[in-house]
């Protein structure tokens, strides 16, 4: 820590010493709004935590440029893999990524193969097919039932090869994501290295 850094740390956590020293003689609302204008000063000195939770009630202006609320309920991220190979997909047949790794919000669900969007925003989707030699795998990304996505592998020459597919998206409340065999039916599908993944981006 630089001499100025640990002298604005000094003279911060002085201040705030005092504070505590007269607390015994303030009211309980007097103690927090002073203690919020010690924050304040703090922050304007440059010595702030990084990441908070809420900013004070005092100090919102002041602190709105470094003070984020942080909360695992506000991540919203999923990663599915294909639990057992299949065969002979029919067309409009919804992959159902059953092994789940991650579920960061519950917005997935691995029984019907559809994320389900639990807030307003823009999120990002992406998915990798593995399939078999001499195969039409059109695996897509559908938003509430329309082709959002085309993702397309035609006349495969080699045993097995993985396609990738990705999507960002506006979302809303209440619409669905999910992944749908297009135009042929697939030959087959190899399992774990066939996945889904989808987050919520910041904002």
């Amino acid at each position: 820590m630089g001499f100025g850094v640990a002298s604005l740390a000094i003279t911060c956590l002085y201040v705030v010493a005092i504070d505590c020293v007269d607390a015994d003689q303030q009211t309980s609302n007097s103690f927090l709004s002073s203690y919020d204008k010690q924050e304040c000063i703090c922050h304007k000195m440059g010595w702030e935590p990084k990441c908070k939770r809420s900013c004070s009630s005092g100090c919102e202006s002041a602190c709105r440029n470094y003070c984020q609320p942080v909360s695992q309920g506000n991540i919203i991220a999923f990663n599915a893999l294909l639990s057992s190979g299949l065969y002979n997909i029919p067309v409009h047949t919804i992959i159902k990524f059953k092994e789940v790794t991650l579920n960061e919000g519950n917005a997935y669900d691995p029984n019907t193969g559809k994320f389900t969007t639990p807030v307003d925003g823009v999120y990002y989707f992406a998915w990798t097919y593995c399939s078999h030699v001499k195969s039409d795998a059109y695996l897509c990304g559908y938003v509430d039932g329309k082709l959002t996505a085309r993702i397309a592998l035609m006349g495969q020459k080699v045993y097995w090869q993985n396609t990738s597919g990705h999507l960002v998206t506006k979302l809303k409340k209440g619409q669905q994501f999910w992944i749908a065999v297009h135009g042929y039916p697939v030959k087959n599908l190899y399992p774990r290295f066939t996945f889904l993944s989808g987050y919520k981006l910041p904002g």
